[in-house]
């Protein structure tokens, strides 16, 4: 049993996947790349459909309840909450109350908590 003359010129295999389909590394990466992207554009699409949930942390104040946001998009400003004993300085994106929101131009860009803040009423 010899070879025949088609099967010593067929191309030899990289190795790889398949034995007989010879694919070089830059289209395997070019295939890589392009999954990547799609999931990427499908992840962003799903992220900014369904929202994120801006949860208000009123410190002991009156419950003002969470929103809804998309990504690129204000929030309403929700309802004042009351404290017994404080006035309501506004609301903050850190715990320490030292970085104000503003509601006009702040986005969200995911879950997040907004922190009101509070000065002792004299």
């Amino acid at each position: 049993m010899g070879t025949t003359d088609t099967e010593k010129n067929a191309p030899k295999p990289n190795g790889g996947l398949y034995s007989r389909v010879n694919v070089s590394v830059k289209t395997i990466n070019i295939v890589i790349a392009v999954g990547l992207a799609a999931l990427i554009v499908v992840l962003a699409f799903v992220v900014t459909h369904n929202g994120f949930t801006i949860t208000f942390d009123t410190d002991g104040g009156s419950r003002v309840a969470s929103v809804v946001g998309k990504y690129g998009e204000t929030i309403a400003e929700p309802e004042t909450p009351v404290r017994e004993g404080s006035t309501f300085t506004g609301w903050y994106s850190d715990s320490a109350c030292t970085v104000r929101w503003d509601f006009d131009k702040d986005t969200p860009t995911g879950d997040m908590t907004l922190y009101a803040g509070w000065k002792a009423k004299n």
